[in-house]
């Protein structure tokens, strides 16, 4: 799916600037190209207007004297249309003059063709009477040839040709790596879903399961009373307790994600709150032999959710009483650190590998195998943590050392 979709970012995008680069090609050329005949123009009509304003009476054709009359033919002509003179003599050949005979009798610039060259032709209407011409000259034509204007162009069309094909590829390799850089997060984010989902079912399809086998289990004893089957009820309920508060926790996620759910941030009194959660699961702990300790500073004010740092506290003291053997100690801290307030969940449990310490907050990880097995839940605690912390502004890292215990640290900024 991503293949064709880069194909066709890649395709698009090289023709769109292939188009822009031809149309402003095109434009530069034509451009260009009416400028020097504009240019020409101009020229033609300097050496025209210089022999109509001769002082002399009689008015001669123009000499050689300048470095632009040089290059300039003039060609007069009769009422009829016949050539009466051209200078210099013999610029042209006879033959020649069907081509260049002026059409009408109006003043007009045009590009004649001959002998195999491009002439650039002024006509001009006059009724002046020239030495050497039998009749009244109705009509001159200044002519000069366009050769070094045509292999100027001639050259621009090259450069842009070959500048235009090199900028193309160029413009193709760029669309490849853009495309490949614009569609990476995109693919990540697709794999990411993917495995979101497919880890997403298979943590609902144990639940189910085990209610499949425990209801099956009831329907083989219909005649049983539920004294009777109460480990297959228990087991059932367990398992849709379980599948509750995945199924809750994958909804957090899910709307975190969406940006669906809404930080009503308060000011508020964290070290209450902290001491509040604490005493709470102190009674879970002592059927672990587990002592909780908290060192809580007084008068801890946050702007925060009251009910998502609350979640907070109960997935991170929740998690250090599951990985933490009996008899051991959970380490409640809440402290002042410059312009935030520091809070630390700290055990004497099994610990992570040094080697899954960077992937603890992706979605549904459990580290290693044994760790999952003996120590049972969804993998997603910490996903829902690292979002609530994040949201207020915060930052959460974990501390740890297999065998030797964990430590997660909590900073939000202070009200």
């Amino acid at each position: 799916m991503f293949k064709k979709t880069k194909l066709r970012l890649v395709v698009l995008n090289t023709i769109v600037f292939f188009l822009l680069l031809n149309g402003f090609g095109a434009t530069l050329y034509l451009y260009t190209k009416e400028r020097l005949y504009s240019q020409m123009d101009v020229m033609l009509q300097e050496q025209a207007q210089h022999f109509l304003h001769e002082k002399n009476g009689d008015r001669r054709p123009p000499g050689g004297e300048r470095e632009a009359e040089r290059r300039v033919v003039y060609v007069f002509w009769d009422e009829q249309g016949q050539m009466q003179l051209q200078v210099p003599e013999g610029a042209l050949f006879a033959e020649d003059m069907e081509k260049l005979r002026p059409e009408g009798k109006a003043e007009q610039k045009r590009t004649v063709s001959i002998g195999g060259n491009d002439y650039r032709v002024y006509d001009l209407p006059v009724n002046v009477a020239i030495r050497g011409a039998a009749k009244q000259t109705r009509t001159m034509s200044v002519l000069a040839s366009s050769q070094p204007t045509q292999e100027m162009l001639h050259s621009l069309f090259w450069v842009i040709l070959v500048g235009g094909s090199i900028s193309s590829l160029l413009a193709l390799g760029v669309g490849i790596y853009l495309a490949t850089k614009a569609l990476r997060p995109i693919q990540q984010a697709w794999n990411k879903q993917q495995e979101f989902v497919a880890d997403a079912s298979h943590e609902l399809r144990t639940p189910l399961t085990v209610m499949k086998t425990s209801l099956e289990r009831l329907f083989r004893h219909p005649d049983h009373t539920v004294l009777q089957e109460g480990e297959s009820i228990s087991d059932a309920i367990d398992e849709t307790n379980r599948m509750s508060k995945l199924v809750s926790q994958l909804l957090t996620l899910a709307r975190s994600d969406s940006n669906e759910v809404e930080i009503l941030r308060q000011p508020m009194q964290l070290d209450a709150l902290v001491e509040r959660t604490a005493e709470r699961f102190r009674e879970l702990a002592m059927l672990k032999e587990i002592q909780i300790e908290s060192q809580v500073e007084s008068s801890l004010e946050v702007n925060g959710d009251q009910e998502r740092l609350q979640q907070l506290l109960v997935i991170l003291l929740d998690n250090a009483l599951k990985y933490t053997e009996d008899g051991g100690r959970v380490t409640v801290s809440c402290r002042r650190v410059s312009h935030a307030v520091q809070l630390e969940v700290a055990d004497t449990g099994i610990g992570i590998a040094a080697e899954d310490l960077p992937r603890v907050f992706d979605r549904f990880f459990r580290g290693d195998k044994m760790r999952a097995r003996t120590h049972p839940g969804t993998g997603l605690g910490l996903s829902i943590a690292q979002w609530i912390v994040e949201a207020h502004g915060g930052k959460i890292r974990v501390e740890s050392e297999g065998g030797k215990g964990t430590r997660v640290v909590v900073r939000l900024p202070s009200k």
